[in-house]
C-alpha cells in the first residue's frame, strides 16, 4: 500500500511544476553586448572652449616685448574651429592647421599667407606675429580672453572675443555702434569746418567686428578701426571705383574725407554728435546721429 504522505507531496511538487510551467514569462529587454574583454569605452571628446568664435588679435610679443596691434591695421580677426584657423596680420590673410591637447596647443607646419605688400609698420607687426605663432606651444583661456602661449608659458598672442561685452565704465561701443552717422562738417585745408556739397551725402557706421562703412558721397567705403575709452583710429580705407562727375567736385571731397580718417586719433560723443579729433585736438570732421533701421 503506497505511503499516503510520501504520495501528497509527490503530487505537491507536480502541481508547483505544472504552474510555474503554465505562467508566460515576461519579456526581457535586449541588453546590449558586453564590450571585449581589455577594451574600455571611448570617452566623450572635451569641447575647446575658444572654437567656434571669432577673436581680435590685440597684442604680440616682438623683440621689444608685448606690442599692441598696430591702430592702423586691417582688422585683426582670427577663428578657430575642427582644427583648422584664419586669421589676419593687420596685413595680409593667413590660415593652417591646428591640434590642442589638454592645454598643449601647436600650429601645424605650413601655414598658408597671401602676399599683399603693406606699410612698413605693419610688414613689420607681421613679420612679428608669424615669429610668435611659431613659437605657441600652449593657451590660457579666460571668459572672452585667449592667450597663446610659449613653451616659457609666457603669452606671445593675445586675444578678445568680438562682440563681448565691455565694462560698465566704458559704454562708448554702444554709443558708436547701432546707428548711422552723417556728416555735418569736414576739415578745409585751413582747418575750416565747411558743410559737403549739397546732395552728396556722407555717412559712416561701426559694427562690433571692428569694422566701419559708409558713403564718401561719391562711392562706398569700409575699413577698420580701434579705439579705447578716448581714442580712436581707422585703418586703410577701401572704396569702391563708381566714377564721379569730374566737375561737381565730389570725387575730390571723397579724397579729403578719406585723408582726414587717416589723421583721426580721438573723439568725443555729445548731443548726438560724433566729433573726431587729430593729434593736436583740432576738429576734423563733426557727424550727427541717425537710428540705423
Amino acid at each position: 500500500m503506497p505511503d499516503p504522505l510520501r504520495t501528497l507531496v509527490g503530487c505537491g511538487l507536480l502541481l508547483m511544476a505544472g504552474c510555474i510551467q503554465a505562467q508566460p514569462q515576461a519579456e526581457t529587454p535586449e541588453s546590449a553586448p558586453p564590450a571585449p574583454a581589455g577594451e574600455e569605452a571611448s570617452p566623450e571628446p572635451v569641447p575647446i572652449p575658444f572654437e567656434g568664435l571669432d577673436w581680435r588679435l590685440t597684442t604680440y610679443r616682438s623683440d621689444s616685448g608685448p606690442t599692441a596691434v598696430q591702430p592702423r591695421s586691417r582688422p585683426t580677426e582670427f577663428r578657430f574651429e575642427a582644427g583648422r584657423f584664419s586669421g589676419s596680420t593687420g596685413c595680409n590673410r593667413v590660415q593652417g592647421g591646428y591640434t590642442v591637447e589638454g592645454a598643449d596647443f601647436r600650429f601645424g607646419e605650413g601655414l598658408a599667407a597671401t602676399r599683399m605688400a603693406c606699410p612698413e609698420p605693419l610688414m613689420k607687426q607681421e613679420t612679428a606675429i608669424f615669429k610668435a605663432l611659431q613659437g605657441v606651444t600652449g593657451y590660457r583661456y579666460a571668459l572672452d580672453r585667449l592667450e597663446l602661449t610659449d613653451d616659457r608659458d609666457e603669452t606671445v598672442l593675445s586675444f578678445t572675443r568680438i562682440g563681448a561685452a565691455t565694462s560698465a565704465a566704458d559704454g562708448t561701443t554702444e554709443a558708436l555702434e547701432g546707428r548711422d552717422w552723417v556728416v555735418e562738417a569736414l576739415a578745409d585745408a585751413e582747418g575750416t569746418l565747411a558743410a559737403p556739397i549739397r546732395g552728396a551725402t556722407i555717412d559712416l557706421s561701426f559694427d562690433p567686428r571692428g569694422r566701419i562703412s559708409g558713403s564718401d558721397g561719391c562711392n562706398r567705403y569700409l575699413s577698420g578701426f580701434t579705439r579705447t575709452k578716448t581714442s580712436l583710429s581707422f585703418g586703410p580705407i577701401a572704396t569702391t571705383r563708381m566714377a564721379c562727375t569730374a566737375s561737381d567736385g565730389r570725387a575730390e571731397q571723397a579724397q579729403a574725407y578719406a585723408a582726414l580718417l587717416g589723421r583721426v586719433s580721438a573723439y568725443r560723443i555729445e548731443g548726438g554728435h560724433l566729433i573726431l579729433f587729430d593729434d593736436t585736438g583740432a576738429i576734423l570732421v563733426r557727424l550727427r546721429a541717425v537710428i540705423a533701421d
